[in-house]
């Protein structure tokens, strides 16, 4: 996959982090702190996700598929070991707040490693 395509997956990261945290800040308005590191942990898993998966693309292409399902895993059982740590059940209706950006980033990794195994199949 061409590098511009990967930076387009990191800027509507981004994009959506900024359209989520103005929502919060319109109507919520509190709970910043918590809000801010459950985003910059997210935004470390998505950054993992995809270099890692660049580096399988260019090593073994032929197991991305299995590197996607891995780190998927991986990624949601790192986020259900540190839930706590990030505090957001103290936030009032947060599988509201929380989820969304989560399977935002699960959509853009999966749409990353479909482009990934298209690329793959064309060669």
């Amino acid at each position: 996959m061409k590098q511009s395509t990967s930076w387009l997956y990191i800027v509507l990261f981004i994009l959506v982090f900024f359209l989520h945290f103005t929502i919060w800040q319109l109507y919520v308005n509190d709970f910043q702190v918590i809000f801010i590191r459950y985003y910059l942990f997210l935004t470390i898993l998505f950054m993992m996700v995809i270099t890692i998966m660049s580096i399988v693309k260019k090593i073994y292409p032929e197991y991305i598929g299995f590197t996607f399902m891995g780190l998927m895993l991986f990624k949601l059982s790192i986020m259900f070991l540190v839930m706590n740590k990030l505090h957001l059940s103290e936030v009032p209706y947060h599988k509201y707040h929380f989820i969304p950006p989560y399977l935002v980033s699960l959509l853009l990794e999966t749409l990353f490693a479909i482009g990934l195994l298209k690329e793959q199949k064309n060669n």
